[in-house]
């Protein structure tokens, strides 16, 4: 709702503080519609200039969310519900059709509720929930491979990034695959979406060549699915998350931009994990 995880956590936290006197159901809808309403005030000139970034297309900020930091994603519809992919068709949709999807998806909110959280009449609503499904892709059932093979894929992506072997990172790639990165003056980062597989390998092999000496990669989960972190003593500098398809990756989006790396930079460093 919001483009930026830490503005969301304000949101959060500041609306618990305001509806701490309400209970049971009550204190839900109350506290859904004061983040709602406040996500809706956001004035459409900032929502625009978050889109029109200088160095590169808008990705969201990535999110650790392994341990359940966003409640159990253990289906697919959940993972995709907080998955990059997602997140940047939500974008796309104006705030009223955003907020509507996603009080419909998440929520479970028929048209009468959503009127009633945005203050707006149920023609209003419906309208807004056909536009918003329109515009945002359905899922096809049965074309995301299981999870021990995604995190398989992501492992061998690492393996090949830290031989920066550009051969084996194309393999991994589907036909169609198609990359995008932040930019965030990182050397080898594009401004363009870059389609095709050999493309998008010497990308990758250029992007990994630039790193700094001493970046150390892992595996993590990162907005419900297995992806790269890459990490600098104890910051975190880069994030590769894969979207993965039935016969390889079919997009890889590199967040590097330190401007939107704050927030999984808090996780990490109140992470609890084993030293390096």
């Amino acid at each position: 709702m919001f483009g930026s995880a830490c503005e969301a956590d304000r949101a959060v936290r500041d609306a618990l503080t305001r509806t701490a006197d309400a209970g049971g159901a009550d204190a839900l809808h109350s506290l859904i519609r004061e983040i709602f309403g406040r996500a809706l005030s956001v004035p459409e000139q900032a929502v625009r200039h978050r889109r029109e970034t200088p160095s590169g297309p808008w990705l969201p900020e990535p999110v650790l969310t392994g341990g359940g930091a966003l409640g159990e994603l253990t289906t697919a519809g959940s993972r995709e519900s907080v998955s990059m992919a997602r997140l940047v068709a939500l974008e796309r949709l104006t705030p009223a059709e955003r907020a509507a999807f996603v009080l419909t998806e998440c929520f479970g909110y028929g048209s009468a509720e959503i009127a009633a959280v945005l203050g707006l009449s149920e023609t209003q609503c419906r309208t807004l929930r056909r536009r918003a499904r329109q515009r945002v892709p359905a899922s096809a059932p049965g074309v995301e491979p299981p999870a021990p093979q995604r995190w398989r894929w992501a492992e061998d992506l690492l393996r090949a990034a830290a031989r920066a072997d550009q051969a084996a990172l194309t393999e991994l790639l589907a036909d169609d695959v198609v990359a995008w990165s932040d930019g965030g003056g990182v050397p080898g980062t594009v401004r363009r979406p870059v389609l095709g597989a050999a493309k998008v390998g010497r990308v990758l092999a250029r992007l990994i060549t630039g790193v700094p000496p001493g970046t150390r990669g892992r595996i993590a989960e990162i907005n419900g699915d297995a992806a790269l972190l890459a990490t600098a003593g104890d910051t975190v500098v880069g994030v590769v998350a894969p979207e993965f398809g039935p016969l390889g990756l079919v997009g890889i989006r590199t967040v590097a931009d330190p401007g939107r790396l704050v927030f999984v930079n808090r996780q990490w460093s109140a992470a609890d994990r084993p030293a390096d």
